[in-house]
């Protein structure tokens, strides 16, 4: 109680400080309430989207009492909640009857059957691909499952119910039509119907009709306890019932699994907190430094009438505690009022699935409130230590110290930004994401230490500049405890943009370097996907089909190897035999750690699929190369020639040896039920002609041959594909109409488009760029309110030796362009060379190496890097506008 009574004058003073200082409250507020109101919405939103187990099963199980696989043909053990399995007897091969399920389920158990697939529907374009469901509508116990919305449920097997998106895509309701392809059927549409569990296109089958994987529902006359669970067990069968899940019994926790990524998630999402934590603190300091130095004679006049240094200490810091409840209050009511209004939209365009309820996680929003407070006492601990050490003299007299950095900061400072830089670096080599975030946390802390010290170095430049910027250079020197803040907060969140979206960009690039195509760019490929024994398409109407659907595709017809005397269940396939001096050593080593050691120092480890199939392609006429691969047309000659004496075009120069390679054919018998699987068996190698393309440029196939070659091997040909030339990639409109075509044809045809490699950009990174700007603007609108107030008396000087307005004007200006473009370029450079560092750690992993893939390489985010860089322009520009030019007038005692 005494503590309180201690506390409750500088409470009363913070409040009446508040109410008088509005505009300053409000920039505080918001500084420190919008991240803070962020939080809150996540965890809002989170929690809506977060299903309970009785939930997530009502979505899977409607009302029924639970859900069975049986899985295996012996035991199994199961977590209460059936979120996984095991079993060490032999697994089920077999899907169960209903009524093998209701022999072992007790007597009285009624099952129902619901499926989940894909199917092919004609479109207004086409033919798409949509989500398909199997399951009774007018079942009542399904209520959870699925819901009704209009129209009545599908009685026979002929009709289908649609949900909202397919139906407006469609452009039907009840009573209307589709029509499926493979196999092509015509279905009326009798209802529109929801799926809580997702929001994308579906058509909903009667029972039976689409053939997919089911899972079984169980009614039970008694609820499914966690004992009949264990013997359902015994049998094999994995439950998850809604009795259990309502009342969980308590068995023996597994952490083996779990308890790293357990640990791995918390220790992220602290670092993360931290970080939004320290740019809070940065961003509202110096808006508690200005409070403090408008106050300054007040303070002194505290002390003067003999407060302590723990008075004036606690006056200050309750300024960041009433704020702070401010902020909390009025970020939590904005983040849950934020988090409601956006359901909708979260739930139809981000998680496509309906939310649990309408729930705010009070846990979380209390300890919302709590960092909201913290944040307000942390940001206004720097002020409050310095005005308890500032000298009363001094501050009556209207004259300010000198500000010299301190050389332990310094110390400091550099040993967390070296040793962040090497934990982050240490982390990336060994893949530890939490090990890195800690390093950029205490790199970014030793930054923000050293940035009072460089400000300093900076400012003695000023000697060469003009009036105003060199007594904006000097001010921001003189007043670091305020300006080295703002400066921190505008290079940490610049910082972070760059650094993530220079990250995310070279990633990205990197996939692209690494794409490998199947097809030259803009090629489709229209393939039977049926077995030899399968009659051959009708290539010509199929090359008609192509020619509807993309006028001016030029198109050329390849074949397929296959047995000589195809049989049901028989197989046949051709394998380019690799020279023993070009095989990668570490294929035979027992470690992963041996494989990917070798990889980095042998190049002939640059794959890891050497000894895999090798895909053939069959011409029985060589123009066809020029559709097949993009390489000069000196060595497509030399292919041509090739081929022309009986040998092969292959891509990879590992294959082929003194111009020979040995392809060998291997047979294999499919496991029947009346005879297990056969081993797969190699002919006798057979060595023939080869020649390479160029890297990269052959691309639909690994090896090209004749008809002929085929012969020789013992095989024999089919003509099944298609491959049309476009001449660029085909959008999805016509993919959608050449399915449509290619379906007319008949004969199991599959098309693939080769759109090449497609540079995503990420919307985060025009995001984060965003948000660095505007932290830049605020923390230099902040800084730049600071130096104003603190430099009315030095304004006042130059009015009295005859400067002119303008410069009040020109004086604002250069300060906040001292703070923004200082803030900026150094979050450029500290953002780049974070990037920079964790690339090249990446590299030396050496992952690439074992993929084949391209190595990372920094790629600048030109999108924030612009952004953040016109920030000090819009800064200076809106301090140049917004500041008054006329001088002060004012009296020094």
């Amino acid at each position: 109680m005494r503590w309180l009574r201690g506390w409750a004058p500088a409470l009363r003073m913070a409040r009446r400080e508040a109410l008088r200082s509005r505009g300053r409250s409000t920039l505080v507020i918001a500084m420190i309430g919008l991240p803070v109101a962020m939080m809150s919405f996540v965890a809002a939103s989170y929690d809506m989207h977060q299903l309970t187990p009785v939930e997530e099963l009502t979505r899977q199980a409607g009302q029924y009492d639970a859900v069975v696989e049986w899985v295996a043909d012996g035991p199994v053990s199961q977590p209460p909640l059936g979120g996984g399995y095991s079993s060490t007897g032999a697994m089920r091969q077999s899907p169960p009857t209903a009524a093998e399920l209701l022999a072992v389920l007790p007597a009285g158990s009624t099952v129902s059957q619901v499926a989940e697939g894909g199917v092919d529907v004609f479109t207004p374009d086409g033919i798409g691909g949509v989500s398909a469901r199997g399951a009774d509508l007018a079942d009542p116990r399904l209520r959870g499952y699925v819901e009704l919305l209009s129209g009545v449920a599908p009685a026979r097997a002929d009709e289908v119910a649609l949900n909202e998106g397919l139906a407006d895509r469609l452009g039907v309701g009840p009573g209307g039509k589709i029509r499926t392809a493979n196999p092509d059927y015509t279905y009326t549409v009798t209802a529109v119907v929801e799926f809580p569990t997702s929001l994308r296109d579906t058509v909903l089958f009667r029972p039976g009709v689409l053939p997919a994987p089911t899972d079984w529902l169980v009614d039970t006359p008694s609820p499914v306890l966690w004992a009949d669970v264990q013997r359902l067990n015994e049998r094999g069968l994995v439950v998850r019932s809604r009795a259990v899940a309502l009342d969980p019994p308590v068995v023996p926790a597994d952490d083996t699994i779990t308890s790293t990524s357990e640990v791995e998630e918390v220790a992220l999402g602290a670092i993360m907190v931290v970080l939004i934590m320290l740019e809070v603190v940065l961003l509202a300091g110096p808006a508690f430094a200005v409070g403090a130095r408008r106050r300054s004679r007040d303070l002194a006049l505290v002390a003067a009438a003999g407060g302590t240094p723990a008075h004036l200490r606690r006056i200050v810091l309750a300024d960041g505690v009433v704020l702070g409840l401010g902020a909390a209050v009025a970020a939590v009511g904005l983040g849950i009022g934020t988090a409601v209004l956006a359901l909708p939209l979260f739930e139809q365009y981000l998680v496509h699935a309906r939310a649990g309820g309408v729930r705010v996680f009070p846990a979380a929003q209390a300890g919302v409130v709590l960092l909201a407070v913290g944040a307000g006492l942390a940001a206004a601990m720097v002020p409050a230590f310095t005005a308890a050490r500032q000298s009363v003299v001094t501050v009556l007299a209207g004259r300010r110290g000198v500000t010299r950095s301190r050389k332990r900061w310094i110390t400091l400072g550099t040993v967390l930004a070296v040793g962040g830089t090497v934990i982050a670096v240490a982390g990336a080599g060994l893949r530890g994401t939490t090990a890195i975030m800690a390093g950029v946390v205490l790199g970014e802390l030793g930054l923000v230490l050293l940035t009072p010290s460089l400000v300093g170095l900076i400012a003695r430049a000023g000697r060469w500049l003009p009036l105003a910027p060199r007594i904006a250079l000097r001010d921001t020197a003189r007043n670091r405890g305020s300006a080295a803040p703002a400066i921190s907060a505008v290079m940490a969140a610049v910082a972070g943009a760059v650094a993530l979206g220079a990250f995310v960009g070279s990633d990205e690039q990197q996939r692209f370097d690494s794409y490998e195509p199947q097809m030259p760019i803009g090629s489709v490929l229209v393939r039977q996907d049926a077995p030899d024994t399968a009659p051959p398409p009708d290539l010509a109407r199929v090359r008609d089909a192509v020619h509807q659907a993309l006028p001016g595709a030029r198109t050329h017809e390849l074949l397929s190897p296959v047995c000589a005397e195809p049989a049901q269940g028989r197989g046949c396939a051709l394998n380019l035999d690799m020279p023993p001096a070009a095989r990668c050593p570490s294929w035979n080593y027992p470690t992963k750690e041996i494989v990917h050691r070798a990889a980095i120092e042998d190049p002939r480890c640059a794959l890891d699929n050497g000894t895999g199939t090798v895909q053939f392609a069959v011409v029985d006429d060589a123009a066809a190369l020029d559709a097949i691969s993009d390489a000069p047309a000196a060595d497509l000659a030399q292919a041509r020639q090739t081929l022309a004496a009986g040998g092969l075009v292959v891509a990879d120069p590992r294959y082929v040896s003194g111009g020979m390679a040995t392809v060998i054919v291997t047979d294999w018998q499919e496991q029947t039920t009346e005879q297990a699987q056969r081993d797969p068996v190699d002919r006798q190698p057979v060595t023939v002609p080869a020649t390479v393309l160029p890297a990269g440029s052959l691309s639909a196939a690994f090896a090209v041959a004749t008809p002929a070659v085929i012969k020789r091997l013992g095989l024999g040909v089919r003509r099944d594909m298609v491959l049309a030339s476009v001449g660029h990639v085909a959008s999805a409109g016509e993919t959608e109409r050449l399915n449509a075509a290619v379906h007319a044809v008949g004969g199991d045809l599959r098309v693939e488009v080769e759109s090449g490699a497609q540079y995503v950009e990420e919307p985060m990174v025009w995001i984060l760029g965003v948000v660095a700007a505007l932290v830049a603007l605020g923390a230099a609108g902040i800084a730049t309110g600071l130096a104003a107030a603190d430099g009315r008396a030095d304004l006042a000087t130059l009015g009295a030796v005859g400067a002119s307005p303008r410069v009040r004007r020109l004086l604002s200006l250069s300060q906040s362009g001292v703070i923004s473009g200082l803030g900026a370029v150094l979050g450029v450079l500290a953002g780049l060379g974070t990037t920079a560092v964790l690339i090249a750690a990446t590299n030396a992993g050496g992952d690439h190496l074992i993929y084949g893939d391209a190595p990372m390489r920094l790629v600048l985010p030109w999108d924030s890097i612009t952004i953040v860089l016109v920030v000090p322009l819009v800064a200076m520009a809106g301090a140049g506008l917004l500041t008054r030019s006329r001088l002060p007038i004012e009296r020094r005692l």
